[in-house]
């Protein structure tokens, strides 16, 4: 049993990414955790847990910004630069989303690398308990098979004092926000509900020139709410209701060299209703539906009154239905089984005024997935095994099996030592088998992508102030899933073999009370086959190759302040305009009294001229230049 005092020092040293066994004795499972689902062990995984505490201090301002802070992860644009937010961990974008453990990947795609989920239409951070990632194949009931990268689950709070907090902030370029939470309990009922403004009327970089300059169509307009309401039905079952809606009006610049007059408008409605039974147990269950509807509207903008008569616009809609279930049963007090399943039907209208545009997917087609799977997890004194098992059935592809296995192996009170080793089975997008304009070119013959990931990791407790954290992983995928470029038109395609290796390194250290701070190191290297003769070549568009990530933290009764380093070496400078960045952020927050507070974020002090994203041309996608935002909270 751990006391308050390093219970405390254990979510000090949980700070972006370190050691953190969530889950504790004594302490009642989450089943809509990733790291909480299971009270024999912590996941057997590289794991990072951003708190809600984090997220308050550092004001982030969407999940996207949390999620680039922490260690072996990378968020960037994707497709079109404005309007997709693309999330990698270990340098792969086939990673899973989750909400409260349910998944939110779409099957259309979303015509950015392998990634199948936009960050950008994830609920409002202000509603986020905490987020949850996870290196590489899950060691617990939700499977993530098809992305070997790993998977990032969203706890949203839950109502209990009644308490209101509201969120302004303004800044350079146009910049400003409101945003409020509220939330409450009466009897057997509690609620959450959140709502806010974005806007960014320009963005600013710093040229490869040495000069600033202002990127033309790179306003930004976002509107959200969310809802969350929970009936307790008795000591151990309850109904939870999620709702969630966001639209958000971006203008597409493409590159400073082309910059381009499109809009690009999203547009979010989801909804879910979750039975939780078996709560307060050690073998907690829930059963969710739900309906998520997603659509993208892009166009030029005229002097029409309607935008849907306009020449340029295409709209893409994703409707998703989907059940899912997950349970448990304590065979003993060292053996528990697992089972779920899921069912998924994914359905996608493409609308447009004319073939051409490149945004045009031109089809209209389904997909079903049906997933169930099997899992065990024992404990041998020191050394805890488990194993999954599940069957896949897709309508387009039909049914395969797969597996995967992972240990945890507790050497002393300071050391453990965690390893897992899963397939990988990936069908191809409705995007890359359908999509068809004079630009790009679906192909309905791919095959799904398949292959292994391995990995080995240790946590070592170097004293009661301070850890580290080592991990390697090795990945193979035959037929991965690309596009080539032929005949001035792209191709969905399957290449032949990719290999992915890497590890990452973290270290934690609490100075004081008030001093803390985490450094991290990540390298990783892609090699693939595209079966054009050349064999094996290194992927020269990587991202992030080699990634330094460090936090000093100082926090007292007032002030709770970070100062954060994120830098990146190792680019090809033939698509970068440099081989590395660093870029320095910092976080201010003052506590005036128990119901005000202020805050200062400084972005990219330095004014450094980067790219996130790589081009032929040098410098051609540049990211944001110094931003400055102050905010006043108040709490009622």
């Amino acid at each position: 049993m751990y006391s308050k005092k390093s219970l405390s020092l254990l979510l000090a040293l949980g700070a972006f990414g370190c050691f953190m066994p969530t889950t504790f004795a004594n302490e009642t499972p989450n089943a809509h955790s990733l790291v909480e689902n299971n009270n024999l062990i912590a996941s057997p995984n590289y794991t990072t847990v951003i708190t809600k505490e984090q997220i308050h201090d550092n004001h982030y301002k969407n999940l996207a910004e949390a999620l680039s802070y922490a260690n072996g992860v990378t968020v960037n644009s994707g497709s079109l630069n404005t309007s997709h937010m693309v999330v990698r961990i270990d340098g792969d974008d086939r990673v899973a989303i989750f909400v409260d453990g349910r998944r939110m990947n779409m099957n259309k795609g979303i015509m950015s690398g392998r990634a199948s989920y936009d960050l950008d239409l994830l609920p409002s951070i202000m509603n986020v308990e905490r987020i949850e990632i996870l290196h590489g194949a899950v060691g617990s009931t939700y499977l993530n098979y098809d992305t070997p990268a790993g998977a990032i689950n969203i706890v949203t709070k839950k109502g209990d004092k009644r308490e209101t907090t509201v969120d302004l902030a303004a800044g350079e370029h146009g910049s400003w926000k409101v945003k409020a939470i509220t939330s409450g309990s009466l009897d057997d009922w509690s609620w959450v509900a959140t709502g806010g403004f974005d806007n960014v009327d320009y963005m600013k970089y710093k040229g490869t020139d040495d000069h600033t300059h202002e990127m033309p169509n790179s306003d930004n307009n976002r509107r959200e709410m969310a809802y969350r309401i929970d009936k307790k039905l008795t000591d151990n079952t309850s109904l939870t209701f999620d709702y969630g809606h966001l639209s958000n009006d971006t203008g597409t610049w493409i590159s400073k060299n082309y910059p381009q007059d499109y809009n690009y408008e999203k547009l979010i409605n989801h909804f879910a209703l979750t039975y939780n039974y078996k709560e307060n147990t050690e073998t907690p269950a829930f059963l969710a539906i739900y309906h998520y509807y997603t659509q993208g509207d892009s166009y030029i903008p005229t002097s029409l009154s309607d935008q849907e008569n306009e020449k340029t616009y295409s709209r893409w809609e994703n409707t998703t239905q989907g059940i899912d279930w997950h349970d448990a049963w304590k065979i003993s007090k060292d053996h528990t089984i697992s089972a779920g399943l899921t069912y998924r039907k994914d359905e996608v209208d493409n609308i447009n005024n004319d073939y051409n545009n490149i945004f045009s997917g031109n089809y209209n087609k389904s997909m079903d997935n049906f997933s169930v799977y099997l899992q065990s997890t024992r404990r041998f004194d020191k050394l805890t095994l488990t194993g999954t098992s599940a069957y896949n059935n897709n309508s387009e592809f039909g049914g395969k099996y797969v597996s995967n296995g992972a240990l945890d192996y507790k050497a002393d009170e300071n050391t453990v030592i965690y390893a897992s080793l899963s397939q990988i089975y990936a069908t191809p997008f409705l995007d890359d088998l359908y999509f068809n304009n004079a630009h790009i070119q679906g192909n309905p013959n791919l095959r799904p992508e398949t292959g292994y990931k391995g990995s080995l990791g240790v946590r070592y407790k170097l004293n009661p102030t301070s850890n580290i954290n080592f991990n390697a992983f090795l990945e193979n995928i035959d037929d991965p899933l690309g596009w080539r470029y032929e005949n001035n038109k792209f191709h969905a395609v399957n290449f032949e073999n990719q290999k992915k290796r890497g590890f990452q390194l973290e270290y934690n250290k609490i100075f004081s009370p008030k001093y803390d701070m985490s450094l991290a190191y990540t390298r990783t290297i892609t090699h693939t086959d595209f079966a054009d003769g050349n064999g094996n070549q290194t992927d020269v568009n990587a991202v992030a190759p080699s990634s330094y990530k460090l936090r000093f933290s100082y926090h007292d009764d007032t002030w709770h302040n970070n100062i954060l380093l994120n830098a990146v070496s190792g680019r090809d400078t033939n698509y970068y305009s440099d081989s590395n960045y660093y870029i320095l952020d910092a976080n201010l927050n003052y506590k005036i009294n128990d119901q005000w507070s202020t805050y200062l974020k400084l972005a990219n002090i330095t004014n450094v001229s980067y790219e996130t994203i790589g081009s032929f041309l040098d410098g051609d996608c540049p990211a944001p230049g110094r931003t400055v935002l102050m905010g006043m909270e108040y709490t009622f």
